[in-house]
């Protein structure tokens, strides 16, 4: 259950979300997604073993190899969040989407080419953020 300050804040439209998620260094976007969905969660989409990268991505000691699929992943983490909480974004990153054929948003975006599934899980976004409107 969201407090009423959470529920005050505007929802983010895909286009407001991809503009914020573009216009960050990429150690601001790291930061973010490890603030929204946790360092484990941010190696696991970035496909690398130890959270130590992660932290050195957020501090700006190296740079992501994928740091495309990173700011995508933020776009769509702060697109829930707006909408939900940030332990319901985890779960929507973790979970079996029927949207995305039962797949798991998180498996697509560290397994597949980001240009072959973005259009499905900003689809599959969408309808979540959609559901209480």
């Amino acid at each position: 259950m969201q407090s009423p300050q959470e529920r005050e804040k505007p929802i983010l439209t895909a286009g407001e979300a991809h503009n914020e998620a573009m216009s960050l260094p990429t150690s601001t976007v790291v930061e973010s997604l490890v603030g929204l969905l946790g360092a484990t969660t941010v190696a696991e989409i970035a496909g690398v073993k130890e959270t130590r990268a992660v932290q050195q991505w957020a501090s700006g000691e190296r740079e992501p190899q994928r740091a495309h699929v990173l700011r995508f992943a933020l776009q769509l983490a702060m697109m829930i969040s707006t909408v939900s909480t940030r332990h319901m974004a985890g779960a929507w990153f973790h979970g079996a989407n029927p949207h995305l054929d039962d797949q798991i948003p998180i498996v697509l975006l560290r397994e597949q080419p980001l240009e072959s599934v973005q259009v499905r899980l900003m689809a599959a976004v969408r309808s979540f953020a959609s559901r209480d409107e």
